[in-house]
């Protein structure tokens, strides 16, 4: 998708616990990312927040039978990622972007289009990579990459 001029473009990255969401005031080849937001979810491992114990249940054969627990560790990713998507399609039904970036790990990617909203579809461009945690010229090199292909 080749952008106009004047085309306001986001780059949105995200893992399942921390997402950033940048303004490229720069150019395609070389981009100048100003912080939009920044969010972070404190999400310990699911052995954590869980019960002590998988709970029982009695089968009709008068035996005992374990009841598997909720993953709360992947249960509060795909929430967070769920959040990040809501504030993505509330921008490109407002207009504040004209095409986004989205940088995530493909099971990232997988879970968060499920929640693209059609405004949001017609100015995406997705690249599964996970950068989240990378220092900023890494960041730029992938937004180059993505942005130019």
């Amino acid at each position: 998708m080749k952008p106009s001029i004047d085309a306001v473009t986001w780059v949105a990255a995200l893992d399942g616990a921390k997402a950033l969401i940048w303004r490229n005031e720069g150019f395609d080849d070389q981009p100048n990312l100003k912080l939009l937001e920044r969010f972070e979810d404190d999400n310990p491992a699911d052995r954590d927040q869980s019960a002590d114990r998988a709970g029982r249940l009695s089968d009709p054969a008068g035996g005992r039978s374990a009841v598997g627990d909720t993953d709360l560790h992947t249960l509060a990713k795909s929430r967070f990622v769920e959040r990040v998507m809501h504030l993505l399609n509330a921008s490109a039904d407002n207009g504040d972007f004209d095409r986004v970036l989205v940088l995530a790990p493909a099971k990232v990617l997988g879970e968060a289009r499920s929640h693209y909203s059609d405004a949001l579809k017609a100015l995406l461009l997705e690249q599964p990579v996970d950068v989240v945690n990378q220092p900023m010229d890494r960041i730029d090199a992938q937004v180059v990459a993505a942005l130019t292909a």
